[in-house]
């Protein structure tokens, strides 16, 4: 096999359709892609945010917190919940349930943590602007994946009262 026919055929293995999400096909490539924005994009925003501009301007206000570097892995965390995010916005209707649930679970674990005396509001207010973002940057990848705008809900299995 030439060079050629193995590009060829890798292409074509790339744009195969690899199931039907949402009423349209999917292919690798958008798959890929939109997993790749909503990991490496949303990490290198969302670093540079947090990182580089709000915790410097938290410590030029206050003092700075002795354990706030100990074992930082804020970061993994982030990447994780940015592939658990856009996983489950591509599934149709229950994509946001999922979400839900897991920011109740990111909540409930944090709940001791922010309830001690060294709790600040601006950590709790990095957490919830990095949270927020993830959540859109996993929105935008699914996006991406699929093609158009994921389905939140279920719509049509909700029934008025009357």
């Amino acid at each position: 096999m030439d060079w050629r026919e193995y590009k060829e055929s890798v292409t074509v293995w790339l744009t195969l359709p690899i199931w039907k999400l949402q009423g349209k096909k999917m292919n690798v490539l958008r798959l890929i892609a939109g997993f790749a924005f909503s990991i490496a994009v949303g990490h290198v925003v969302l670093w540079s945010l947090i990182e580089k501009t709000l915790w410097p301007n938290v410590r030029k206000h206050h003092p700075p917190d002795p354990d706030h570097h100990k074992s930082r892995l804020s970061w993994l965390v982030g990447i994780m919940e940015r592939t658990i995010y856009t996983g489950a916005f591509l599934l149709p209707g229950t994509g946001i349930q999922l979400v839900a649930g897991f920011l109740a679970l990111k909540v409930a674990s944090r709940w001791h943590s922010s309830s001690g005396p060294r709790s600040s509001v601006d950590s709790d207010n990095i957490w919830i602007i990095g949270t927020c973002l993830s959540v859109l940057f996993g929105l935008a990848g699914a996006w991406i994946a699929l093609g158009h705008m994921p389905t939140l809900a279920n719509i049509k299995s909700i029934n008025p009262v009357q």
